[in-house]
């Protein structure tokens, strides 16, 4: 399983900042290629696919300071259930 954030067209100028606090991969969309939008994603959606393409979880406007524990555990909890 791999995690990365994908940014969204248009939010360009919010790359340095946002790699500055984590130490995933980041990759941009663009409105040619559209990755988010074959998942139907907007700004702080989160995610969680599976390799073969098929989404496992979504969240919609998580709270990342109050909600971090529980992604990680649910994250973890996918992970291992891939093993």
């Amino acid at each position: 399983m791999q995690l990365i954030i994908v940014n969204l067209p248009g939010y360009e100028e919010g790359l340095p900042d946002m790699a500055l606090r984590t130490s995933l991969p980041i990759l941009q969309d663009t409105n040619e290629d559209g990755i988010a939008t074959c998942y139907g994603a907007s700004k702080w959606y989160i995610y969680v696919i599976d390799p073969s393409g098929i989404i496992r979880r979504i969240h919609y406007s998580l709270d990342l300071s109050a909600e971090r524990d529980r992604l990680l555990a649910e994250i973890a909890a996918f992970v291992e259930g891939a093993r």
